[in-house]
């Protein structure tokens, strides 16, 4: 039997990087079990390559391997969007928890971090970081992507009362500007963007 990666292994985050605001709905691992690090995400200022919150599961929850079925709406389309992402599968994710190519974190904490990074033009990355907040490109890497579309045939009713400016923004660049006009924290700006060790394609030659 091989060891079998699980939730004492991993926490969850999201993140948006898509120059718009989002709220993710819904996370759905292996068409099993919802995962945490869902809700409104606005355009953000801080760690592009690490995430939010973390939220975490029960360490009896096996691992992601096949898929990650994610709901938001978009609001720039005032649309819900999709995406199916397929994940490489457990002979690659499960080595990559059970003997991570980093050492314990920095935060004392034993896990590594599965990262739903939303980007531009409705594109997904499925990341896995040793922290929230990477410092360098050893400290995190995509393991997978792909590309939302609209669901359709939803009649959308739960953000008719929103305004914009102040529940959802639609120009992150310009509103990243602002805060840094004013004073405020702005982190870098350099994507960290390397593919786990042994994708296909040379993948980390760039797919943004």
């Amino acid at each position: 039997m091989k060891p079998q990666a699980n939730g004492s292994h991993f926490n969850f985050v999201s993140n948006n990087n898509s120059e718009a605001s989002i709220e993710l709905e819904k996370i759905i691992v292996d068409g099993k079990w919802s995962a945490p690090s869902t809700g409104v995400h606005w355009c953000g200022s801080g760690n592009i390559n690490g995430g939010g919150r973390s939220g975490s599961v029960s360490s009896s929850t096996p691992a992601p391997k096949n898929t990650i079925y994610l709901e938001w709406y978009a609001w720039r389309e005032k649309a819900r969007m999709k995406a199916t992402i397929e994940l490489p599968g457990e002979n690659v994710i499960y080595p990559l928890l059970l003997n991570p190519p980093w050492p314990k974190n920095s935060y004392g904490i034993d896990k590594s971090y599965f990262i739903v990074d939303f980007r531009p033009k409705h594109k997904v990355w499925i990341k896995l970081a040793n922290t929230l907040s990477p410092k360098s490109q050893d400290q995190v890497m995509i393991i997978a992507e792909g590309k939302g579309i609209e669901k359709g045939g939803d009649v959308i009713k739960d953000y008719i009362s929103f305004e914009e400016g102040k529940d959802y923004e639609l120009d992150c660049v310009s509103q990243r500007k602002r805060v840094k006009a004013l004073g405020g924290y702005s982190g870098s700006i350099t994507t960290f963007d390397q593919w786990y060790p042994g994708a296909p394609e040379n993948k980390e030659l760039g797919y943004e």
